[in-house]
This record gives structure tokens, C-alpha cells and sequence, in this order.
């Protein structure tokens, strides 16, 4: 799975990495533009980000500014969407509705845990690298 996480906090980016990387390729981004220039450019290359981690308060956008930028090249270039995940810590009532209601698939707020990350991403139906899948 190809996993883009925007943050401009590197210390949080870091974290971030080592609790995704298990669920698969992660690429780092600390500004709103260039994290858009990312997904155009994985989306040109016909290999789009499945998930995208966006921390809520960047230092040049705000999250739900670059939550609406992705979706709105997704629907135009006419790609599966990847699932959205919002991370702040700012866990107000007023970030999760406006996420949810800007079409965000996951809220979480910050220190990141593992195991509540873990939980999103089964309620997201993520499952790690080499996890074993049910036979159907």
C-alpha cells in the first residue's frame, strides 16, 4: 500500500512512519503544497496514494483546506479516492465534525497511538504487510 503522511512537525512525521510502515510504503511530506504536488504526480503515474495522513494544523495550510485539494484532483483525475485520516492535537468536537463532514474516513488525535492507530486502520480495512487475508 502506498501511504502519504503530511505533517510539519518532524518528530511527528517520524512517528508516523514507524506506526505506518508496517501497512506499507510511506512517503513524507511537511507542507500542503508539496504533499498535493505528490499525490498529482503518484496519480499521473497511475499508482495513487491509497491512504493519506493529514495533521490538521499545517504551517503553511490548514488540513482541512488540503483534505478538500486532494479530494477535489481525485474526483476530477477520476481516481479511486485513498482514505483520508486526520491527526491533531487538537481532538476538539469542532475538528472531528468538520472532518467528517469535509469527508475525512478517520479522526485521531495527538501523541498517535498504536494501538488506537491500529484500530482505525481495521475500521478503515487496512491490514499490515504480510497479515494473513481470510480465504473467501
Amino acid at each position: 500500500m502506498k501511504i502519504l503522511i503530511v505533517d510539519d512537525e518532524m518528530a511527528a512525521l517520524t512517528k508516523m512512519k514507524v506506526l505506518l510502515a508496517p501497512y506499507g510504503d510511506c512517503t513524507l511530506s511537511t507542507q500542503a503544497g508539496q504533499a498535493l504536488q505528490l499525490c498529482a504526480k503518484a496519480i499521473k503515474a497511475g499508482v495513487p496514494y491509497e491512504l493519506i495522513t493529514i495533521d490538521i494544523q499545517l504551517g503553511d495550510a490548514s488540513g482541512h483546506d488540503l483534505l478538500h485539494a486532494i479530494q477535489t484532483m481525485e474526483a476530477r483525475e477520476r481516481v479511486t479516492p485513498a482514505k483520508k485520516l486526520m491527526v491533531t492535537a487538537s481532538g476538539t468536537k469542532e475538528n472531528l465534525l468538520k472532518a467528517h463532514a469535509k469527508g475525512c474516513d478517520g479522526f485521531i488525535v495527538k501523541p498517535t497511538m498504536r494501538d488506537s492507530l491500529e484500530q482505525k486502520m481495521l475500521a478503515m480495512g487496512f491490514a499490515k504487510k504480510g497479515a494473513n487475508k481470510s480465504a473467501s
